[in-house]
């Protein structure tokens, strides 16, 4: 009788719990989705580097795009570069439908983070906590509406299918997990760190007995990821150049810098980017530490991960202080929430052995936190760099329509000057001309902007040929002043 009773309460908690985790699995859904839903604005054109991307291999054929190795240091990445220009020849300057493709990666890095939480050992309800607070920050935002980084996307998205094939024991998993690591290496640089992160996904996966055949398993499985690792490498320090230390992409490769840089991005991804202080810079590096050691010492070779893949992925952009944005941040907050969900694991684990208990505890951590999502994406943080964005679309898509009409056509060698004052027109930003360029299908047009008005008139006088005098105002529209076509 009293078995019975224990198999008909087990029977109906996993109902419970089976309804809850559903729960839970739609409201983070409902949270990714409102986090870039906003984008989806009628009328919104490409901007920016989603139009200077483009302009790269104008009329190139795809095969001139992709290369399997390095021709430059930076901003070598063919296979987003493909990607773009697969996008924009199949749906031109239409941002919405762009987008949607867009989000597709976007949406299966949260779903393959959410495998990636549960094969590191994370509960149900702490996963989809963690996955939908991944789709919930403004770093993330950011990143899934702004087409010109998908780049960062693509990376994660070969990265974590690289990670999860690792992971897998079915043939050929090692060698699928390379040919991604190669992937997400054409997509974005800093996937360079990602050997060092196998191997001690190749050690959390190994079941062997002994420190020495650990060794030798974690070796078979890797040595082709560090055999990529080392050639890329090479190569890249073959490729660098002195950028000056007036360059925005200017290396300074020391501690204060990278730590000052990763303290910046910890505070960023949670909205508070204008508080940090060198005492934050302390409580961080001395927060990494502790939670590396415990790491270690406790043998959590998944929070080690963790905290590795945090630090080592942020680690090329950390070196770049003059250089920030919230793009940098897409792939390497997926590892940061993933060490805050296993550091809950084990505190739920401290606190009770009672496994019906730490799911409780979990659901409603879980709850908590998506909550919490909530009211961030309702504060005037988010909800101001929301409107800052569409803004600025709109003012592009305005500049587009009316340049459009008022330079129905211009030959090679035109000139055209655009008079703006201090509010540069975001359509010529940061071409200045590769709109014009993608409409026309030319490259021999130059734009003139960033120029005081008296200036800008010399210049605009003393120029021969094919030449427009064009006026901006803030609301993104064109007058065409003055032209000839001599």
């Amino acid at each position: 009788m009293l078995a019975s009773l224990i198999i008909a309460a087990r029977s109906r908690f996993g109902l419970v719990q089976w309804c809850v985790e559903l729960i839970l699995a739609m409201y983070a859904a409902v949270l990714c989705w409102s986090g870039v839903s906003w984008a989806f604005q009628p009328g919104l054109i490409l901007m920016m580097d989603e139009l200077g991307n483009l302009t790269r291999f104008l009329d190139a054929p795809y095969w001139r795009l992709i290369t399997l190795f390095p021709q430059s240091f930076y901003n070598d990445r063919p296979v987003g570069l493909a990607f773009e220009r697969l996008l924009f020849d199949g749906f031109g300057f239409n941002y919405a439908a762009q987008l949607s493709c867009y989000l597709v990666i976007h949406f299966t890095n949260c779903g393959l983070g959410f495998l990636l939480f549960r094969r590191l050992g994370v509960g149900v309800p702490l996963s989809l906590a963690a996955a939908g607070v991944f789709g919930s920050m403004w770093t993330t935002a950011a990143t899934a509406t702004y087409l010109g980084a998908v780049f960062d996307m693509l990376a994660l998205f070969f990265l974590l299918g690289s990670f999860l094939a690792l992971l897998s024991e079915r043939r050929g998993s090692v060698y699928f997990s390379a040919v991604l690591l190669v992937l997400a290496l054409r997509s974005k640089e800093f996937a360079i760190v990602a050997p060092v992160l196998c191997v001690i996904l190749a050690a959390f996966s190994s079941s062997r007995p002994t420190p020495r055949e650990t060794l030798i398993s974690v070796a078979r499985r890797t040595w082709i990821h560090f055999l990529i690792g080392i050639v890329f490498a090479a190569i890249y320090a073959r490729l660098r150049g002195d950028y000056g230390s007036s360059n925005l992409y200017s290396l300074q490769v020391d501690a204060r810098t990278i730590l000052a840089s990763l303290s910046y991005y910890t505070a960023l991804i949670f909205g508070n980017e204008e508080t940090v202080s060198p005492f934050a810079t302390a409580i961080l590096a001395a927060g990494s530490m502790a939670i590396g050691a415990y790491a270690v010492m406790r043998r959590r070779l998944a929070m080690l991960f963790c905290l590795a893949a945090y630090v080592l992925t942020l680690l090329p952009v950390s070196m770049l202080p003059k250089m920030r944005a919230p793009i940098y941040a897409y792939a390497p907050q997926m590892f940061l929430f993933l060490l805050i969900a296993l550091l809950l694991e084990d505190l739920l684990a401290a606190l009770s052995k009672r496994e019906t208990i730490r799911w409780a505890a979990a659901a409603g951590i879980a709850v908590i936190v998506m909550s919490w999502a909530v009211d961030f994406q309702q504060s005037p943080y988010f909800q101001n760099r929301i409107h800052y964005t569409l803004t600025a679309r709109r003012a592009t898509t305005k500049s587009a329509a009316d340049v459009t009409v008022l330079l129905p056509q211009i030959n090679p060698g035109a000139r055209i000057y655009v008079n703006h004052g201090l509010n540069a027109p975001w359509l010529f930003m940061p071409g200045p001309c590769d709109f014009l360029k993608l409409t026309m299908r030319q490259r021999a047009i130059e734009c003139v902007i960033h120029q005081p008005e008296e200036k800008l008139l010399a210049l605009y006088r003393s120029a021969t040929g094919e030449k427009y005098l064009l006026n901006y105002q803030p609301d993104g529209s064109l007058a065409l002043i003055e032209k000839s076509e001599k």
